[in-house]
């Protein structure tokens, strides 16, 4: 099946429902695309050869940037309800059913889980500006309460998230993942700091809010998200790209980048910086969440829905003070 294709003068949004319905582009009328995708030919994709024997390994085989929608789970995989629930989630790697509503602007999809929950979406594109609207409701068809995770996975990288791009976000402490720890993690891991400053391994201050040069990994986690917001962008290209959504949903956030490193996929290739509304943190997965008690849960019968707005906008040295629902924008004086 042929990615699906939403346009407006204003914005040009792709789709791969085969692929987990995960959105490989998004670019303004100049055609410029804001998230990262990579033109990999290896590694080999694990749906088309045999698996790695490892689920991590399975989903990053296939990964080469864009948006994922991470549910029923989030993080490292393990059994829920008695059944295996993978890493970052099903959903993600699943063929969605997809209807257009209005041929080329709005289209509803949708995915089961392996949980006895059901995920919709829908998005529409402002006939009037770049501006893409999402809006989602999970579905418990159980008699039975249902924990899930719920997260968005938005990787953007040149010309929007290019070296110096900065980012503006409205946030508090922040913490470095405990677990993440190879020669290109520059932050402590488990080390907390206050937005946007740090302090790295040398003992130097580093300014989380700018997108640094190669080599970089880092996980961060947005423990005090006062807003739920961000903007990206980069005035030297003049281009920038925000995300909001409702706080009740995603409470939390994850910073995640991978500049240069040698793993696998990445093997020096990757310029991701991935700004990622999450229901909860850190990326231990849903079994581990069942067990600490931070779980979500849907009661039998129960209904979750909720919202996202992205949008596309020309960057300037202005710093972004809020991003809407509707997609306005607000700047600094």
């Amino acid at each position: 099946m042929p990615k699906i294709n939403l346009k407006t003068p204003h914005l040009s949004v792709q789709v791969d429902t085969d692929q987990g319905a995960e959105i490989v582009a998004v670019a303004g009328s100049d055609g410029r695309n804001v998230l990262y995708l990579g033109d990999w030919k290896a590694p080999l994709p694990a749906r088309m050869s045999r698996t790695y024997g490892n689920e991590t390994l399975d989903w990053l085989s296939e990964y080469r940037g864009g948006w994922q929608e991470l549910f029923p789970n989030g993080g490292g995989g393990g059994t829920v309800l008695g059944v295996p629930i993978p890493f970052h989630g099903e959903v993600s790697r699943a063929v969605w059913e997809w209807e257009w509503l209005q041929e080329g602007v709005s289209i509803r999809m949708s995915c089961p889980a392996r949980l006895p929950l059901v995920l919709e979406r829908t998005m529409r594109l402002d006939p009037s500006r770049p501006v893409l609207y999402i809006e989602e409701r999970v579905t418990n068809e159980s008699e039975f309460e249902v924990p899930y995770l719920w997260g968005h996975h938005p990787a953007y990288g040149p010309p929007v998230a290019d070296t110096g791009a900065r980012i503006d976000l409205p946030a508090g402490k922040v913490v470095a993942d405990a677990g993440l720890d190879t020669p290109y993690v520059d932050l402590v891991p488990g080390s907390e700091h206050t937005w946007p400053i740090a302090q790295n391994r040398a003992g130097e201050r580093v300014d989380l809010s700018v997108i640094p040069t190669p080599a970089i990994q880092r996980l961060i986690y947005i423990a005090d998200l006062f807003e739920p917001w961000y903007a990206l962008r980069n005035p030297s290209q003049k281009i920038g790209v925000g995300l909001a959504w409702e706080k009740a949903t995603f409470p939390h956030m994850w910073l995640w980048q991978e500049i240069g490193g040698a793993g696998m996929p990445w093997y020096g290739r990757a310029r991701i910086t991935a700004l990622e509304p999450a229901t909860q943190w850190p990326s231990y997965g849903l079994a581990k969440a069942v067990e600490n008690g931070t779980a979500h849960l849907l009661a039998p019968g129960q209904v979750a829905e909720t919202r996202l707005t992205c949008v596309v906008f020309e960057a300037s040295e202005k710093a972004v003070t809020g991003i809407g629902l509707d997609g306005s924008i607000r700047l600094a004086k």
